[in-house]
């Protein structure tokens, strides 16, 4: 008995083997893949550092292919593969995929970033005329900057002379301040008590070891938790994960209680004082509450501050680890300014078209920096073509933003730290479309504008009044803190933790 038994469960596994690798048989004209095993696909296959892999492994390939059980993900592996989907054909690319494990682990179906269709352009259209509206891009928001970049400094001119501060701690309130001011209407960075812890969690979430579980659970999954659902449950009891699900929920529920405060003492009558008495008022005004509600506000607010600050202050960090190991390019960008601009006066963005050579070094900061080396996952909503490559309806693309900024045919020595790119025969600026920061076409990032003002502001004025140095209790050289990126597998690529020097100069 025990023996027909084994007979039949070998047969029943021979067979769904069988099954299995006759569905997953090579199709034609398929972009190449590391390889495929049933039930778990590509998985086995892939490391840590995955964007990186897809370059060097396939370098020639416009598009390669990951799957997740038997379900294909396909990979944009170069500007020509990325630039085809999301603007030549954006509206077929325009589509979200939906997650099994977004709900569970964020406690929401999804803000502005994971929706898609009436939602996504309602809340779209809504978020970008209210932010500029409040000076999003603009003067408005010029100003902002310029306050906390005066803050900023003032805050490094306080501590004694040769004192190294960590670039995390000094930075990112700084950066968030702006945001806040924006979306609060408050510095909360500085102002609420929590907000250091509130920092923290969020820099858990997308830079730690917890980000490698959340890209597990958030990444490229889709599909293949459907066919497979009890998978899904099961990787939510890892305690890693879990500490992923209590993050991302007391990061909803503080953006909930930002809401509450605000319902509490708005006056609906009045003009608004920033993006959630903007909301509220408009969601009063309306006969449904379908889209527009405290829910989807706490979620799209919530969307909108981690776009407003961990990238921006990864950015800047980067930026000043790359002065230190170039002096000279340094040197260069404090004489530029110094010429243009002086001394004493801030540098403000009506500088910025005489400042050719220190915006080509923010470009190639951001080019190497690559805050997010695979960027956010598109759904095809219908058949479609890409470099010779079919993409069927419902499929997911995912661009490998890492491989386009270090694409040696685009950037020949792609690791080295060389501002003359973008430069044109006269020194002026010309940038180059391959280099892909805030992504592209209709889903580019919503916070580019302000994303570029910050960058520029904070960094001049860093530029303008300190020189920059390792902190000298620091064992690990440059390069060994820059490695730190390309190991850690999180969702935002960041420099190990690190402590500078700021010389006045």
């Amino acid at each position: 008995m025990l023996t027909l038994i084994a007979m039949g469960l070998i047969a029943g596994a021979v067979l769904l083997l069988y099954f299995l690798c006759v569905k997953k048989a090579p199709k034609p004209n398929e972009p190449p893949s590391p390889g495929w095993m049933p039930l778990v696909g590509s998985l086995p296959y892939m490391k840590n550092n995955l964007a990186s892999q897809m370059l060097e492994s396939f370098p020639n390939s416009p598009l390669v292919t990951l799957y997740y059980g038997l379900e294909p993900v396909y990979i944009l592996n170069n500007f020509e593969a990325f630039d085809e989907a999301m603007v030549k054909q954006g509206q077929r690319f325009i589509g979200r995929p939906v997650r099994v494990l977004q709900k569970p682990t964020l406690g929401s179906d999804g803000g502005i970033v994971s929706t898609e269709g009436e939602l996504w352009r309602e809340y779209r259209r809504f978020s970008l005329k209210t932010l500029r509206d409040f000076g999003f891009g603009r003067q408005g928001g010029e100003e902002i900057i310029l306050r906390e970049a005066g803050e900023l400094c003032e805050a490094i001119d306080s501590t004694p002379a040769g004192q190294a501060l960590s670039t995390t701690d000094l930075l990112s309130p700084a950066v968030s301040n702006v945001i806040c001011q924006l979306v609060f209407g408050a510095r909360t960075a500085t102002e609420d008590p929590r907000f250091p812890k509130l920092l923290d969690m969020f820099q858990s979430l997308t830079q730690r070891r917890a980000a490698r579980h959340m890209n597990i659970m958030l990444g490229a999954n889709y599909k293949y938790f459907e066919q497979f659902s009890f998978l899904a449950k099961l990787m939510l009891l890892r305690p890693e994960r879990r500490r992923v699900i209590q993050l991302s929920r007391q990061l909803l529920q503080f953006c909930k209680e930002q809401v509450a405060k605000h319902k509490g003492d708005a006056d609906m009558q009045s003009e608004p004082r920033d993006y959630i008495d903007a909301h509220l008022q408009h969601q009063t005004n309306l006969e449904s509450d379908r889209i527009f509600n405290d829910l989807r506000l706490a979620m799209a607010i919530r969307d909108l501050f981690v776009a407003g600050t961990d990238t921006t202050s990864n950015t800047l960090r980067w930026g000043i680890l790359y002065m230190i190991e170039n002096p000279d390019v340094a040197e260069k960008v404090f004489e530029e300014i110094r010429v243009n601009v002086g001394t004493e006066r801030m540098p403000t963005m009506k500088d910025k078209g005489s400042l050719h050579y220190t915006v080509a070094v923010l470009e190639e900061v951001q080019r190497l920096g690559t805050l997010v080396p695979m960027g956010v996952a598109h759904r095809c909503v219908e058949d479609s073509v890409i470099c010779g490559y079919r993409i069927p309806a419902d499929s997911v693309v995912v661009p490998n933003i890492y491989g386009i900024h270090r694409d040696p045919r685009v950037f020949p020595e792609p690791e080295k730290f060389k501002p003359e790119r973008y430069l044109d025969e006269d020194g002026r600026f010309s940038p180059n479309e391959s280099v892909v920061p805030f992504g592209s076409g209709k889903r580019a990032c919503l916070g580019e504008s302000l994303a570029r003002m910050e960058l520029f502001v904070f960094f001049t004025r860093l530029m303008q009044r300190y020189r920059f140095g390792l902190d000298p209790a620091e064992r690990r050289s440059i390069s060994e803190i820059k490695d730190n990126a390309e190991n850690h597998g999180g969702g935002i690529r960041a420099p190990a933790e690190h402590k500078i020097v700021f010389t006045p100069r």
